[in-house]
């Protein structure tokens, strides 16, 4: 199978890898300070893709302007959390709601960007 993103430019932050691959770089930095950098360069969107600990870290330096949930017809008895940690109160707007085969697409923006 194709590498999915290789149209783009790629970053995965970790603490246990370095340099890049064919891939993707490998970030091992203060998150905050590496995305305001990278707004700062030319180009369009920031996709995040991640799990709760990434998309945390997003949240508490307020670097989330718009998110999606894939809402998926599978119930779980135990799982991970979609967010845990800080108290952080931010609020969003919802902008589109989408179906897609059985999942239910839900788009959010932040509001007073």
């Amino acid at each position: 199978m194709d590498y999915p993103y290789s149209d783009y430019t790629n970053y995965v932050f970790s603490k246990s890898v370095s340099g890049s691959d064919e891939y993707a770089s490998f970030i091992n930095e203060d998150i905050e300070t590496f995305i305001n950098n990278l707004k700062q360069q030319p180009g369009k969107d920031i996709w995040l893709i991640g799990g709760r600990n990434l998309a945390r870290e997003f949240f508490k330096g307020n670097l989330i302007d718009e998110f999606q949930l894939a809402i998926a017809p599978i119930i779980f008895g135990t799982g991970i959390s979609f967010y845990y940690g800080d108290d952080i109160t931010q609020k969003y707007r919802l902008t589109k709601v989408e179906k897609l085969g059985q999942l239910a697409m839900l788009r959010y923006e932040k509001l007073n960007k």
